[in-house]
């Protein structure tokens, strides 16, 4: 491995290739569900938090010696870790700032969906502790499905009411004492599950933000497989993973098709063809992935999903 990388691996050294994806797509997002206006902050407050998980997330790999080519750690991977205090002294920065904003500055609705949030980030990392195949599909689910969650929340909540919000949670412990705190805990702790539960139904079984987030699922699959593939010498091992991703992709662009044909109407029938484009650049770069090293298919992979806005724009 050269000892500098090159320089279009910048963004993704950076890890600003993922919140740039983020903001792309939350904007993609409110066109298809007609959301007139997105507060700049929404964005702004998404890229961060994208940011901080994927920083985290890099730092805890080189901790764990998790790293995709054995023996090899990657640029990005290489790059965190040297700089693992400036780093984790940003996200503690961010961190901070985004706390006192959330609690005094932002709409009480984006507060209960940024609550949601960190318990699926949560549930993500706990994931990933038992998930340690070669190819971790169960991690890469969550991983998918809680990216689309924090791209896509806002904007469901802006078109739509949500059924409960943190207030109605604490609203138990109001005039409580005595033995009666102890039933307002338990009141509170269901009304926060039922909470978590009807938040994560409203807004990732919209059809729009279940595309979008098996596309997600299907991105960071297409790595994994595409590192497998490479760590072996199995002729089997790299047929097997061009056609699991093969399938998953088609699969992916026939639910695309039959939202367009059922569930959608014309306005946000674009967003569809935008998810049915990135899977067709995804099988592309599947099948012409022995020409490019594993950092400049990392780099292909989030361009799949970025390539696709002029193509929406257009359409609109």
């Amino acid at each position: 491995m050269d000892k500098r990388p090159p320089a279009w691996l910048l963004p993704n050294l950076l890890s600003l290739d993922a919140p740039l994806v983020a903001v792309i797509w939350m904007w993609m997002l409110a066109r298809a569900m007609r959301v007139q206006y997105v507060e700049t902050s929404s964005y702004i407050l998404l890229a961060a938090a994208v940011w901080c998980v994927y920083v985290l997330d890099r730092i805890r790999d080189v901790r764990r010696g998790v790293h995709p080519i054995e023996g090899e750690m990657p640029w990005r991977h290489k790059f965190h870790w040297k700089g693992r205090f400036v780093l984790s002294g940003a996200v503690l920065l961010i961190v901070v700032y985004s706390g006192y904003f959330a609690l005094f500055e932002m709409q009480r609705v984006l507060l209960t969906v940024g609550v949601v949030g960190l318990v699926l980030v949560g549930c993500y990392f706990l994931v990933s502790l038992f998930d340690r195949s070669d190819v971790a599909y169960g991690k890469n689910l969550m991983a998918g499905m809680t990216f689309a969650f924090g791209v896509a929340a806002p904007i469901v909540v802006a078109s739509e009411p949500l059924p409960l919000v943190l207030s109605d949670v604490f609203e138990p412990f109001r005039g409580a004492s005595g033995l009666l705190v102890v039933q307002a805990f338990f009141e509170s702790l269901m009304r926060f599950v039922g909470m978590v539960l009807m938040t994560l139904k409203m807004v990732l079984l919209s059809v729009h933000v279940l595309l979008f987030g098996l596309l997600c699922v299907m991105n960071i699959n297409a790595i994994d497989l595409w590192e497998r593939s490479r760590r072996s010498d199995d002729p089997e091992v790299k047929q097997e993973s061009e056609f699991a991703l093969s399938m998953g992709l088609f699969a992916l662009v026939v639910g695309a098709v039959m939202a367009v044909a059922f569930y959608v109407d014309d306005y946000s029938a674009p967003l569809c063809y935008a998810v049915m484009a990135s899977a067709g650049l995804l099988h592309v770069i599947n099948r012409e992935r022995s020409r490019f090293s594993v950092a400049a298919l990392r780099v292909m992979a989030d361009l799949a999903l970025i390539l696709p806005v002029p193509l929406v724009v257009w359409l609109s």
